[in-house]
C-alpha cells in the first residue's frame, strides 16, 4: 500500500565528532531520506543556530527567521540520500524536520 512521505521519514542524526573548533564541541549532523519519494525544500529547526566553524551553505543554511534552516539549498533529497554536515557550538541545536515538499512521481 502506498503512503506518502512524512516528516518522520527524514531521520536525522547527530553525533560529537569529540574535536573542538573555534572553543566548542563539534557535531557531525547526518539527514537521511527515509522515504521512496523525493522531498525538497526540506527545512530543519534550527533556532539561534550558529556555529563557531564555517558550514557550507549549500549544505545547511540558517533562514532569515532566525528559527528555521535550509538544508541542501533547497534542492531534492532522494530516497537513501545522506545529507551531512558539522557545526561546533556549545549548545547542540534540535535540527528536527520542520517542512519539506514531497515530490512522487
Amino acid at each position: 500500500e502506498f503512503r506518502e512521505c512524512t516528516l518522520s521519514d527524514l531521520h536525522v542524526t547527530q553525533t560529537a565528532t569529540g574535536k573542538n573548533a573555534g572553543g566548542n564541541p563539534e557535531y557531525a549532523v547526518e539527514v537521511v531520506n527515509k522515504c521512496i519519494c523525493t522531498q525538497t525544500d526540506v527545512k530543519l529547526l534550527a533556532p539561534g543556530f550558529k556555529s563557531s566553524e564555517p558550514v557550507d551553505p549549500q549544505v545547511f543554511r540558517p533562514d532569515a527567521d532566525g528559527k528555521l534552516g535550509t538544508l541542501n539549498n533547497g534542492s531534492p533529497v532522494y530516497y537513501g540520500d545522506k545529507i551531512k554536515f558539522n557545526y561546533a557550538s556549545a549548545t547542540k541545536f534540535s535540527l528536527a524536520p520542520f517542512s519539506s515538499s514531497v515530490a512522487c512521481s
